[in-house]
């Protein structure tokens, strides 16, 4: 096996989970962003066959867990590991575990067991190669999050512009109009009074919608897909892919002249605000449908503006 995939090591704390999709998860587990992933017989668990059939992007860390505590260096890592998928929590990417005391042969398709705790991203149910000098960066701060997941955006999404990860941010109203300017479609909600359970349940809710498809996460937008290989040209299309990504925020913080009213949900099209509706205070499943239908309703305009590629937009 190439150097390339053997990639850092850590062991890690986890919540087992009756579910192999992340979003399936009990609310506990999908704040952590973990599954315990296991050959075993266990109702609150996955198999790896499984684990990669309902969730795309994979973050995997294989340990023992009798080292966990015995080891300064080797616990850096875990709690690392463990800050990272917290911080990817609600995004594109599921983190899962494996216990090699139990499952030692799903470590061995990707690492020397030697080296555990160790840890490799997935896509697609293929392992995604590093190189070198990432690992060489990782090393020289074991444990570190922000590493960690530059990491994975190495990995994962290189050279992409903004969160590509990320399916939603939360941020402050002074940010929203760079962010409307980057992104073809932006849905806000303005939860500046809300408590932290509903800014999460908003985030938690978006990410629902778009891995059950219910939602579309990029629109099909004309793209500049000419064979030029200047820095430039390369920019561009960058900024192509990234305005194509729909964009989820929510707002907890706003001004005077908010561009949604507090409590409200609306889309932005084009840099145009869209009609909002009325979120409950108290978060329940006519929340859900209601970024539903405002996402939905945002992403038609484009088609009846002209604004989508032909004949895409009924594929979504």
């Amino acid at each position: 096996m190439s150097h390339a995939c053997r990639l850092l090591a850590l062991p890690l704390l986890f919540h087992a989970v009756f579910a192999v999709s992340i979003v399936d998860a009990p609310w506990e587990a999908r704040k952590s962003n973990i599954i315990r992933v296991t050959r075993q017989p266990c109702d609150e668990c996955s198999s790896l066959e499984d684990f990669y059939k309902d969730n795309d992007l994979v973050f995997l860390l294989f340990y023992e867990r009798n080292l966990v505590s015995h080891h300064a260096y080797k616990g850096a890592i875990v709690a690392g590991f463990h800050e990272a998928c917290k911080d990817l929590r609600w995004s594109r990417v599921a983190c899962g575990i494996v216990d090699m005391l139990e499952d030692k042969v799903y470590a061995e398709k990707y690492i020397d067991p030697k080296t555990a705790p160790a840890h490799i991203a997935v896509r697609a149910g293929e392992p995604v190669p590093s190189q070198k000098e990432w690992i060489q960066k990782l090393l020289s701060k074991p444990g570190d999050k922000a590493l960690m997941l530059w990491h994975l955006h190495q990995q994962l999404v290189p050279k992409e512009l903004g969160e590509p990860l990320q399916i939603s941010i939360a941020t402050k109203e002074k940010q929203l109009e760079a962010l409307i300017s980057r992104h073809e479609v932006v849905v806000v909600a303005n939860l500046a009074t809300a408590s932290t359970k509903v800014v999460e349940s908003f985030r938690a809710a978006v990410q629902q919608l778009v891995w059950k498809r219910q939602v579309p996460s990029d629109i099909p937008v004309p793209t500049d897909m000419k064979g030029s290989s200047s820095k430039n040209a390369a920019r561009k299309q960058r900024q192509q892919r990234q305005r194509a990504r729909i964009l989820f925020v929510v707002l907890t913080q706003d001004a005077a002249d908010a561009a949604v009213p507090r409590g409200k949900v609306a889309a932005f099209v084009a840099g145009k605000s869209q009609p909002p509706a009325d979120l409950e205070k108290d978060w329940n499943d006519a929340n859900i449908g209601k970024i539903k239908e405002v996402t939905l309703a945002a992403v038609s305009s484009l088609s009846q503006d002209g604004r989508v590629q032909p004949g895409k937009i009924s594929e979504l």
